[in-house]
């Protein structure tokens, strides 16, 4: 028996064909054209490598491993068939069970003509073709192995990547990459009848270019034509592809009818646009644009809303526009740039629901910097302004804009351990607002610690000195213009761990106990004639317990003989480290009293601030934590915060929060609730849901309810969602999205999907996207 030629892969066996298929082999490789390839001999010398075959590394899971047109001529033949008969270098006849493969090509079919001068085949009967994963299936077959062409009448097709399938009345193999389909559907449907397809009069498909067009097409869902698409491009991956993208309907208490046709424009591999036309019932057109960019050294993004006239407003002009950058200059220089800005207070309440940017923001930021970075510190200069967005109805503070700041740090570690420290700063500060002065201000604060850390504990006494000179341009309250403030200030930070093996609820653990124990000092200084251009009371939590100031800025330094005293105990798994419950308590003493304040009178000797801080998580399913701020010395309540999340399973989560906030001179009182779930109720239904209700008020401020239905190969999704405005006024809008699977997510009203991702804490799709599919999954 004549030995088989070597082949670089074999089909799945066949017992009876198991001898016949290697005669078959040796066969059709001697019957093979002079301009293919033979299979190895002895005598023949190998083909020299082509450059453009060289093994190069693809960046990217999903090889599509092409060989170039003249190395695919030189690919081996191989066939297999119950019955083989032909004439040397002139024709090929198989039947029963043929298959014949060449390069990633694969055909399938009951009888099989191969003519070996033209390099073409004709199959007949159950014909199947497999090309880059992707299966063409009919009943003949014409195809040209050397330049890819053929046609298959009455096709039935399937798409690997999008697991999309469909048929056409003939389908035309233009080339090794594009295929051509006539009166072609497609769908991701497998149930019959198919709830949704594609019709085309004409698609064509490339899948070098990963693109596809439709001429004459509509989408029918549910026996009713949904969309007409007289002309549709669209890519065949993730790969970005210029084009008209779904239309967007939304409808809201604000505007009304709001329809917005984006287009998207692939500029380059690494820029692209997003140009949008829309109309607002009540208003009138608005165009919106947004373009980004990356290069090696930077990227960044613009938006711009403009609406020439708008009918609510008396016909005014309304825009809205905002750049951003971040880049290097050098290896050590960076930057940045964060600008916005809109033409008028009102439009966080009458766009706010609308302008995927800016939103409800009533604070826009106008920000640039540029810092210089090395391994001991760094210097950056910067400038910040700011455009508030006031409310008659609900006025809010205006910050200081800082034009310019230079700020640096420096840092150094010798062998004795010694650890130095610099802070400096020099910054022009101004604001509009009556009654507050403009002015400069220089800030430098050196230190020198001392760390002495062990396993069972550590300790650390620092020195630090904060001096800092003021200018202004109108006289302060004491008259002056100038003024300076010198202060030392030490601490002592110590602590210690200590731990144990105990059980937890049925878990073997480590428990540990850490003692704390920080001291400072800082003399008193009169600042009541200082500017505040930045300081504010620090927010109490288990980074700002243990400082040395209890103010947030350079403008005001508390005097301070103060001791602050907390323990933390945590369970930590033995196996892994996971922690399963922490528990913190911290209380500060002042051992006289305060004297510096932002308002009222000073703050006397005695019990202060106190802080506990919980949290658990026994199973991955469910957790819980508290935060309490609680002032011993007033007995009241600061601020304290208490929430729990559960999730069950997939697609089942729930999570509860509640928050309150006590009045005093820094702070309005806050009492409210917010809860958001997403929750599975059938095979089929699902619940999204977030709300949040004010208890003072006693109205929702913020709300969301949807409903999503999973099809299978579509999903729906509806909800409507409210938001506040101010205490009297809020917007509501109704959400609707039809999601094609495969295919095309189709946001009739609005975009539910956008609002469950940013409103429901932990939202899993439905659908979960996941990486396309090896063409060798389903490898024949």
């Amino acid at each position: 028996m004549p030995k088989s030629p070597p082949t670089p892969f074999r089909p799945p066996r066949r017992p009876r064909l198991r001898l016949l298929a290697a005669a078959l082999g040796l066969a059709l490789a001697e019957l093979a054209p002079a301009g293919a390839q033979q299979a190895p001999e002895a005598a023949a010398p190998p083909t020299p490598p082509q450059e453009t075959d060289a093994l190069q590394l693809t960046p990217s899971l999903d090889l599509a491993q092409r060989l170039s047109p003249a190395a695919q001529m030189r690919e081996p033949l191989f066939i297999w068939a119950d019955q083989l008969s032909g004439q040397t270098d002139i024709d090929m006849n198989a039947s029963g069970n043929v298959e014949l493969r060449k390069h990633s090509v694969v055909f399938k079919a009951e009888r099989l003509h191969y003519d070996i001068a033209q390099d073409a085949i004709d199959a007949q009967g159950d014909v199947r073709v497999v090309r880059d994963g992707n299966v063409f299936s009919g009943p003949s077959l014409q195809y040209n192995l050397a330049s890819g062409t053929g046609q298959m009448p009455q096709a039935h097709y399937f798409f690997n990547r999008t697991q999309g399938h469909g048929h056409a009345d003939v389908v035309k193999f233009l080339s090794h990459n594009r295929v051509e389909a006539k009166n072609a559907t497609y769908t991701t449907c497998t149930a019959s009848p198919l709830d949704w397809f594609m019709q085309a009069t004409d698609l064509e498909l490339d899948s070098a270019d990963n693109t596809g067009v439709a001429h004459d097409g509509r989408v029918v869902f549910k026996g009713v034509t949904i969309l007409p698409l007289p002309y549709a491009s669209f890519p065949l991956s993730d790969a970005r592809k210029s084009g008209f993208l779904p239309p967007t309907i939304g409808l809201d208490s604000q505007n009304g009818l709001d329809y917005a046709q984006p287009y998207y424009w692939n500029i380059a591999p690494n820029y692209d646009a997003t140009l949008t036309p829309r109309l607002l019932q009540r208003r009138g057109f608005m165009g919106s644009a947004e373009l980004r960019w990356l290069e090696p050294s930077f990227s960044g993004r613009s938006f711009i809303d403009y609406m020439p006239s708008d009918s609510a407003a008396g016909g005014s002009q309304r825009w809205a526009g905002v750049f951003q950058q971040n880049g290097a200059l050098a290896p050590s220089v960076s930057y940045g740039l964060n600008l916005q800005r809109v033409s008028d207070n009102n439009w966080w309440q009458d766009f706010g629901g609308v302008d995927p940017v800016i939103g409800a923001n009533r604070i826009l930021p106008q920000q640039g910097q540029v810092t210089w970075s090395q391994p001991n510190g760094s210097i950056q200069a910067s400038f910040n302004q700011w455009q508030t967005l006031q409310n008659p109805a609900s006025p809010i503070g205006v910050p200081y804009n800082t034009q310019p700041r230079l700020y640096g740090t420096w840092h150094s570690d010798n062998y004795t351990g010694l650890q130095w420290q610099l802070q400096a700063e020099a910054a022009r500060f101004t604001n509009s607002t009556p009654g507050l002065l403009s002015g400069d201000r220089v800030y430098i604060n050196p230190s020198i610690s001392r760390p002495f850390i062990a396993p069972e504990g550590f300790i650390t006494p620092k020195l630090s000195f904060n001096s800092t000179y003021y200018s202004t341009d109108t006289a302060m309250a004491n008259g002056a213009t100038t003024a300076t403030r010198n202060l030392p200030t030490f601490s002592l930070d110590s602590g210690l761990v200590f731990e144990r093996k105990t059980r937890f609820f049925g878990h073997d653990v480590t428990q540990t106990l850490e003692p704390r124990l920080y001291y400072v000092y800082t003399p008193y200084s009169n600042q009541q004639y200082l500017p505040n251009f930045d300081s504010a009371p620090l927010d109490l939590n288990l980074s700002t317990i243990y400082v040395d100031n209890v103010f947030s800025g350079s403008d005001r330094i508390a005097d301070a003989n103060n001791i602050t005293g907390g323990v933390t105990t945590r369970f930590l798994d033995n196996a892994t480290g996971a922690e399963y419950a922490r528990l913190t308590l911290a209380q500060r003493v002042l051992l006289r009293e305060q004297r510096v304040t932002l308002t009222g009178p000073p703050v006397p000797a005695g019990l202060n601030d106190s802080f506990a801080l919980a949290s658990v998580s026994l199973d991955p399913r469910w957790s819980a934590n508290a935060a309490i701020d609680y002032n011993t010395r007033l007995r009241q309540l600061v601020q304290a915060a208490v929430g729990a999340q559960w999730n069950p399973d997939a697609f089942k989560r729930v999570s509860v929060s509640y928050q309150v906030q006590s009045a005093t001179a820094t702070q309005i009182p806050l009492k409210y609730v917010n809860t958001a779930w997403q929750w599975q109720l059938s095979s089929r239904w699902y619940s999204v849901g977030q709300a949040n209700y004010s208890i003072l008020d006693k109205q929702f401020n913020d709300g969301l309810l949807g409903f999503e239905y999973n099809g299978g190969c579509w999903l729906a999704r509806i909800a409507v969602q409210r938001n506040s405005l101010s205490t009297f006024t809020a917007s509501t809008r109704l959400l609707f999205q039809l999601e094609l699977t495969g295919f095309s997510r189709l946001s009739v009203i609005g975009n539910p999907l956008s609002a469950f991702e940013q409103n429901i804490p932990g939202y899993q799709l439905l659908n979960q996207p996941t990486a396309p599919p090896s063409r060798y999954l389903n490898y024949e």
